[in-house]
C-alpha cells in the first residue's frame, strides 16, 4: 500500500499549526490606550480563552506603558511599585503557565480611567508548584506531528 508523502506533510502541518500558540494584540485595533470606558478591557477579554504559550502584545502610539503587577490588590488600587515594567511599544509577556495575571499602565491616572486587564490562563488558577507547564500545546503538536511523520514514511512501499 502506497501513501502519498505530500498529503501526509500537509496534515502533519496542519496539525501543528492547530495547536500553534496565540498573539493577542492587547484591545485589538483600539491598542493599550486609556478606553473608551472601564469596562472596555473586560469587555475585550471576555470571549478569548487565554492558554500557556500564548503571548500578549500591548501597542501604543502616546505615552504609556505596561506594569505586570503582582496581585489583585495592586491592581485594583492601580499600584505602581512591583512587578514587571515594559516601557517601548510594543510590549510582549508570554504566558507561561496557568494562573490569573494583572496588567497596568503607571502613567498619571490612566490605571483608574480603565487602562488595566485582567487575564486569566486556562482555568485561573496557578498549580501548586507555580512551576511552567512542562508540555505547550505548541510542544506536544510537533512532537504529535514528528511522530506520524516518522510512523508513515517508515512505511511507505
Amino acid at each position: 500500500m502506497a501513501f502519498r508523502l505530500d498529503l501526509i506533510i500537509l496534515v502533519a502541518s496542519m496539525v501543528g499549526a492547530a495547536a500553534a500558540a496565540t498573539t493577542y494584540t492587547v484591545g485589538d485595533t483600539t491598542g493599550w490606550r486609556v478606553p473608551p470606558n472601564t469596562s472596555f478591557y473586560d469587555t475585550w477579554v471576555a470571549n478569548k480563552l487565554f492558554e500557556a504559550g500564548d503571548s500578549l502584545e500591548f501597542n501604543w502610539t502616546s505615552i504609556h506603558t505596561v506594569l505586570e503587577v503582582t496581585s489583585k490588590a495592586e491592581y485594583d488600587n492601580c499600584t505602581k511599585t512591583s512587578g514587571v515594567l515594559q516601557q517601548t511599544s510594543p510590549a510582549t509577556f508570554r504566558l507561561t503557565k496557568n494562573g490569573t495575571f494583572y496588567y497596568i499602565c503607571t502613567i498619571g491616572t490612566h490605571c483608574d480611567l480603565g487602562q488595566k486587564v485582567t487575564i486569566k490562563v486556562g482555568n485561573g488558577s496557578s498549580p501548586s508548584n507555580s512551576a511552567p507547564l512542562p508540555l505547550t500545546i505548541n510542544v506536544f503538536s510537533q512532537l504529535l506531528s514528528a511522530t506520524i511523520m516518522y510512523f508513515l514514511t517508515a512505511h511507505i512501499v
